[in-house]
């Protein structure tokens, strides 16, 4: 993993499908950075990414780090709630591009709801 600020972004077209932008780094690097949509971090942003193909100057993002989980003790109802909700996030999902982040995040907002309602 690398850090650094954003200098500079500029769109370089189209590959696979996927957005490209050239970044230009703090560090002197310059970077592509392939997206779906639009490059989600701005200049002075600083970033974590790190390189995916040297010989093309490919890099990633890296977004700050997930919360691990362990696994809990639960009774069967809450299990079931638990799965329920995660399907339905999946379904409620399935037509965007959406990272397992953020489909987990809509299942524990479907299950508070559910447990708090």
């Amino acid at each position: 993993m690398e850090t650094s600020q954003i200098k500079h972004i500029e769109p370089s077209g189209l590959w696979n499908g996927m957005n490209k932008f050239k970044v230009s780094l703090s560090n002197g690097k310059v970077l592509t950075f392939f997206a779906k949509g639009e490059f989600t971090a701005k200049v002075p942003d600083t970033i974590n990414y790190e390189i995916t193909n040297e010989q093309y100057g490919n890099a990633k993002l890296l977004r700050a780090e997930t919360k691990k989980y362990e696994a809990k003790p639960q009774d069967t109802q809450t299990s079931i709630i638990r799965q329920t909700c995660l399907k339905a996030s999946a379904e409620f999902n399935a037509q965007r591009s959406v990272d397992i982040q953020d489909l987990l995040t809509d299942a524990e907002i479907m299950y508070n709801w559910v447990i708090n309602n």
